[in-house]
C-alpha cells in the first residue's frame, strides 16, 4: 500500500508532469516523505493526502526536496573589510520548501489517527 500511484500522479499532475522513465522513482520517494512525516499509511487513503504527495513531487521535479540540507544561521559576522565571513547555524536546522509547507498543511487539515489498538507509554 501507498499513498500514491503512477496512475495517481497522472492524474493529478498531468501525464506529462515527468519522463515515463522517472515517474516510478519520483512517486516511490514522495511516498517515503509522506510515511516519513505521518509515520502510517491510512486505509483508505484521503484524496488529500494525494494532493499532498503530488506537491512533494513538484518539490522534488524543482530541486527543492532531496537536494541537501541549508542550516539556518544564528549568528553571522563579517569584518570591517569584509573579507572574513564567521556564522554559526542552529544544529539540524534544515529549510522547509513552500512545497513542504502545503503538503503538512494538507496533512494537518486531516484527523490522521492510527487505527487499532493502541495506548501511551510514559516513564515517571
Amino acid at each position: 500500500m501507498s499513498f500514491i500511484t503512477i496512475n495517481d500522479a497522472d492524474e493529478i499532475l498531468g501525464n506529462d508532469f515527468a519522463p515515463d522513465g522517472d515517474k516510478a522513482t519520483l512517486v516511490k520517494q514522495s511516498n517515503v516523505w509522506m510515511k516519513n512525516e505521518i509515520g502510517f499509511i491510512p486505509d483508505p487513503v484521503d484524496p488529500i493526502l494525494k494532493d499532498a504527495a503530488c506537491e512533494i513531487i513538484k518539490g522534488i521535479l524543482a530541486g527543492d526536496i532531496y537536494s541537501g540540507v541549508e542550516r539556518q544561521t544564528t549568528r553571522e559576522m563579517v569584518d570591517a573589510d569584509g573579507v572574513k565571513v564567521d556564522e554559526t547555524f542552529a544544529n539540524g536546522s534544515v529549510a522547509l520548501s513552500k512545497y513542504e509547507q502545503i503538503a503538512k498543511a494538507y496533512i494537518a487539515s486531516l484527523d490522521l489517527t492510527p487505527r487499532g489498538f493502541a495506548f501511551g507509554v510514559y516513564r515517571g
